[in-house]
């Protein structure tokens, strides 16, 4: 998908939220609402962009969002490691 369709939902997402709550709550719901109703090819394709490029383009909420799943995915997959090696 085109990673400049991706930022302008993700800052809409972001705009909606920002109204709902407080910025690290706000930050976490469009993080939730990223997960539950992207494709899991949408979420890589914005992380990936967010790693390589610091999230250039999106809002301070968004950019925020972003790094809460990025930190989520890193923690995932070393949990992930950490069991496979405890069955070893």
């Amino acid at each position: 998908m085109n990673i400049d369709l991706l930022i302008k939902m993700t800052n809409e997402i972001g705009q909606f939220f920002a109204g709902t709550a407080a910025a690290p709550e706000a930050a976490r719901a469009v993080a939730n609402h990223l997960k539950r109703y992207w494709e899991p090819r949408m979420r890589a394709q914005m992380i990936t962009y967010f790693e390589q490029r610091d999230g250039a383009g999106l809002t301070e909420l968004a950019r925020s969002a972003v790094a809460l799943m990025v930190a989520d995915s890193k923690a995932q997959v070393s949990a992930g490691a950490a069991s496979r090696g405890a069955k070893a």
